[in-house]
């Protein structure tokens, strides 16, 4: 293709310049996306954000819902409503869980974090798991004990070590509850997040490309530079 330019015809490399910006646009830095957010404020068990269900063996009665928090809240979420369970007649719902399934199916390096808090009456050792085919529950870390109120940080589990939840659509998770001394000890869960690196996303180029790149810009302005060089 010719161009004219200044009273002189000139050829210039227009569809390399084109390929080599293009490549410069394509290039974006993986990020975390959120896969499924459950914030309670409709006062039920129902996803809010993205795709998963939420299933508990605690006694239904006491299942309720109280004050919330925007302590990791997403998407503009108000703090509204969150989970709180209570133990139960003769703490009943010790042993007892709540059970997310939750397709990582396009994701890898998932992270599992909630904010909670826990009447000292209520679950003192409550235990987190995983499964990799939504049936076996693996025990991830020790128990752990929620905090007297919200507060402004969330518990976060980070299960990048475990291969077997990328990319998995029978990926699974589960809180077991121990250690309520009495039926109206309660536990309160809010903004549950399971979130992980969308493979979708285009990653940073690695140095063998960017030196392919900045060849590819040396030779054209070499070749600009010569071309005027000999029309003068």
């Amino acid at each position: 293709m010719f161009i004219k330019s200044r009273g002189r015809i000139s050829r210039r490399p227009l569809p390399l310049i084109c390929c080599l910006l293009f490549m410069l646009c394509a290039f974006h830095v993986a990020r975390a996306d959120e896969i499924a957010v459950w914030n309670f404020n409709d006062s039920d068990l129902v996803v809010d954000h993205g795709s998963g269900t939420l299933t508990s063996t605690f006694n239904g009665s006491n299942i309720l819902f109280a004050a919330g928090t925007t302590n990791n809240a997403r998407l503009g979420d108000v703090a509204g409503q969150a989970l709180s369970l209570q133990g139960g007649t003769g703490t009943a719902n010790n042993g007892r869980n709540f059970t997310l399934n939750v397709s990582t199916v396009g994701f890898s390096d998932i992270i599992f974090s909630f904010a909670t808090q826990g009447t000292g009456t209520g679950f003192t050792s409550n235990q987190f798991q995983y499964s990799l085919d939504g049936t076996n529950f693996i025990d991830f870390g020790a128990p752990y004990v929620p905090a007297a109120a919200f507060g402004a940080v969330p518990l976060v589990f980070t299960l990048n070590s475990i291969a077997g939840l990328n990319n998995n659509p029978n990926a699974a998770f589960r809180i077991v509850f121990n250690g309520a001394t009495s039926s109206t000890g309660t536990n309160r869960i809010d903004n549950i997040v399971i979130e992980g690196t969308s493979s979708a996303t285009t990653t940073i180029p690695e140095p063998a490309t960017l030196s392919l790149l900045a060849t590819g810009l040396g030779g054209l302005y070499a070749a600009r530079r010569k071309r005027r060089a000999a029309v003068k």
